[in-house]
């Protein structure tokens, strides 16, 4: 059995694709950023994070007031 280890930790990870950044269809147009940074605040709340929720509660306003204008 420990003969087989060796063989077991060498073949176990074995990455048979190999993902180009071709393969990511990201269109920043489509991410609608406010939910974004809704969540995000959201998340910063239940964690105690007050730097985090400064950060995004001053993004979130800005991007409101992009869509406002």
């Amino acid at each position: 059995m420990l003969r087989l280890l060796p063989l077991f930790l060498l073949s176990g990870c074995i990455v048979k694709y190999d993902p180009k950044p071709s393969d990511t269809n990201f269109d920043p147009n489509k991410r609608d950023w406010v939910k974004v940074y809704e969540r995000e605040i959201i998340i910063a709340i239940e964690n105690d994070d007050r730097d985090a929720w400064n950060f995004f509660w001053r993004e979130y306003m800005l991007e409101k007031s992009k869509i406002n204008q």
